[in-house]
């Protein structure tokens, strides 16, 4: 097979040895640029491995949209290490025969797992205890905190990340309401879960959080409706995407404590160096890394190198989001 240019956008890939060792070995020309940064900056540094690069493989919060993608004519497979691919507009890449891949469901245990830390950490006031003792106080205020054994939990969104999720709050011994597009009655029944509406869902949790994919239909789900049928004492856990809340209205039911809290790890901008959200106590907030235990990224590295690896070599492999790229011809 001739040889082809890779080129690694990541900010934590090339830490990882068995992927770099997988794309070195593949006797391909390898470039990397070890940060996140979009393909306009990229052109504005003079890095010129962009226009020749035959495959890329890139990390979290790279938006790629029309634009963007022109910027990169010899290219015929993104390889994603993120389980969505809402970043990359699937249809001009589609038109310019480039293959998307993905690696969904790779980390979904450790996101999982993530999101119940991150509710226990906004509702039984840790970040309150720790800042507390710091500033050399014993007693936190912690009058607040949530008990989660017997309170409710509505899980949105049942994917594989929810349903994981859902496996551990019952262990908490907590009441588990979801909604959901897909339900699945058999998992329903064996983890006690209630099916509901979106709205009644909202009404009688305790806490709320959010596994939805984004869709033209899940952007801006919570807004300022959904926020008021939340409960004064209830909390709002997101680690899926951003753009699933209406920030704005989130921040405006924090700050005037309409609702309890929020653990947020997903932004609608990222990275988020600067937001009013900082000036929030009853709000946890970190930087997008509910799958970023090393085992998980790791995983994550090696498929996604293979994926493109296998699109180099003429495989369409089995993580393509848009496989009618894959014969739709030399890229426009």
């Amino acid at each position: 097979m001739p040889r082809k240019n890779i080129l690694v956008i990541s900010d934590s890939l090339r830490g990882l040895a068995p992927a770099v060792a997988a794309l070195e070995a593949s006797g391909h020309r390898i470039d990397y640029i070890d940060d996140l940064i979009g393909f306009p900056e990229i052109i504005a540094r003079g890095l010129a491995h962009l226009a020749s690069a035959d495959a890329l493989v890139m990390g979290r919060v790279m938006h790629t949209d029309a634009a963007a993608l022109a910027l990169a004519p010899r290219a015929r497979v993104i390889a994603l290490h993120t389980s969505g691919s809402d970043n990359v507009d699937l249809a001009e890449a589609t038109r310019r025969g480039i293959v998307v891949t993905n690696v969904k469901g790779v980390n979904a245990e450790q996101c999982a797992e993530f999101s119940i830390g991150l509710m226990l950490a906004v509702t039984r006031q840790i970040l309150t205890g720790d800042r507390a003792i710091r500033a050399g106080r014993w007693a936190a205020d912690t009058q607040s905190s949530l008990d989660l054994y017997g309170a409710t939990l509505s899980v949105l969104g049942l994917g594989m990340i929810g349903k994981a999720a859902v496996r551990r709050a019952a262990a908490f011994g907590m009441n588990i309401l979801v909604h959901t597009r897909t339900p699945d009655p058999a998992f329903g029944r064996e983890y006690g879960v209630q099916y509901v509406g979106l709205d009644e869902a909202l009404a009688r949790a305790d806490v709320v959080s959010l596994y939805a994919s984004l869709s033209a239909e899940t952007r801006h789900m919570i807004g300022a409706r959904e926020l008021a049928l939340m409960r004064p004492h209830a909390y709002l856990i997101n680690i899926a995407r951003g753009e699933l809340i209406d920030e704005d209205a989130l921040f405006d039911a924090l700050a005037q404590k309409r609702i309890a809290g929020a653990g947020l790890d997903v932004f609608a901008v990222e990275p988020l160096f600067t937001s009013r959200f900082f000036d929030l106590p009853n709000v946890v907030l970190t930087p997008h890394q509910a799958g970023l235990a090393r085992s998980a990224k790791t995983a994550a590295a090696v498929r996604a190198v293979n994926n493109a690896l296998s699109v180099l070599a003429g495989t369409l492999p089995a993580d393509a989001v848009n496989p009618a790229a894959f014969s739709s011809g030399t890229p426009a």
